[in-house]
């Protein structure tokens, strides 16, 4: 992620996501809107303004913030990531609304009302732009990462995620989960529940667990969606995940794969994941085989429970971490 686009409706918070990427990656960040517009209100001139997009463009590394649709497509061709807030319009209405009075850094002067104009050019959104973007989209997305969020919750949890992996050192590579994701980590889980888990469970016991069908596709990534995600990797090659929930600060899943135990992936994940919940219990339903791994971390079993799973009963452990 050297090249990154944040667009989506005005209002949507654009702006705000933009600067929390730049301070959890370090790369420089560019607002249309500065380029654009000057601070009494007036505005640039088309070349002149596409002079400064050039410049920017031609540097090594930048997040640029806003949509500008007449140059969106060369700023899709020439990004690797983009992020497309795609949020309900009563979400967008609010957010625009809530700039009013407030100096931010991304417009040259302070809204002092809500532009009946600008408020208009939110309503036709939907009809009038975002269509286009979609369609953009679609043409440029081959090589490139690209993240709809729908809302403010999605991006919230990928930016705790990208966050989180920061610290990690040495071998392990963190980094957020995303759409596309979903095959490669149900086929992981599905080995490990079968090799690493096999020495604790039987073979009915595994299969209920993990069966060769895989989990439903739409429902497991949903709660990677919704979740804070994480995705362990070692020299390119997928070695584990986990994911916390940030509402209720359950770790949910952490698998890792037979090729890479022992390595610290494990050890990685939960410690970003757990710094993601500072000052809150961490909670997780735990394996027989997975019980000595938290136990070393502190956590301490609340419970020992027989749950069943498709129709088939095996023990874990409720376990939690002050």
């Amino acid at each position: 992620m050297q090249k990154v686009l944040v667009i989506g409706c005005p209002g949507a918070g654009k702006s705000t996501f933009a600067r929390a990427l730049r301070d959890s990656t370090g790369l420089p960040l560019h607002y249309l809107d500065c380029l654009w517009h000057r601070p009494d209100g007036s505005h640039v001139t088309p070349e002149a303004f596409d002079a400064a997009l050039t410049a920017v463009m031609d540097g090594p590394a930048w997040i640029i913030d806003g949509n500008y649709l007449r140059t969106m497509e060369p700023r899709m061709a020439a990004c690797d990531t983009i992020f497309l807030l795609d949020y309900p319009l009563e979400v967008c209405l609010a957010g625009a609304q809530s700039r009013v009075g407030v100096r931010h850094e991304d417009l040259p002067w302070v809204e002092t009302e809500f532009d009946p104009e600008f408020r208009q050019w939110i309503l036709d959104f939907g009809r009038d732009q975002r269509p286009e973007l979609l369609r953009l989209l679609a043409q440029y997305q081959p090589g490139r990462e690209v993240h709809i969020f729908q809302s403010r919750h999605q991006a919230h949890c990928y930016l705790s995620a990208l966050a989180a992996a920061q610290p990690a050192a040495g071998l392990v590579r963190l980094r957020p989960y995303r759409e596309g994701d979903g095959p490669a980590l149900a086929a992981l889980f599905h080995e490990t529940v079968h090799t690493v888990n096999a020495a604790h469970y039987t073979p009915a016991q595994l299969e209920a667990w993990a069966p060769a069908d895989g989990p439903e596709p739409a429902d497991w990534a949903a709660r990677f969606r919704e979740h804070i995600s994480l995705v362990a990797e070692i020299q390119g090659q997928l070695a584990g995940f986990a994911d916390l929930d940030p509402a209720s600060h359950y770790l949910d899943r952490l698998y890792v794969s037979r090729d890479f135990q022992r390595r610290g992936v494990a050890s990685a994940l939960c410690d970003a994941l757990e710094s993601a919940a500072p000052g809150h219990p961490i909670l997780t339903h735990a394996s027989i085989t997975a019980r000595p791994f938290f136990e070393r971390r502190g956590y301490r079993v609340t419970r020992a429970q027989q749950v069943e799973c498709r129709g088939v009963s095996m023990r874990n452990f409720v376990m939690e971490k002050l």
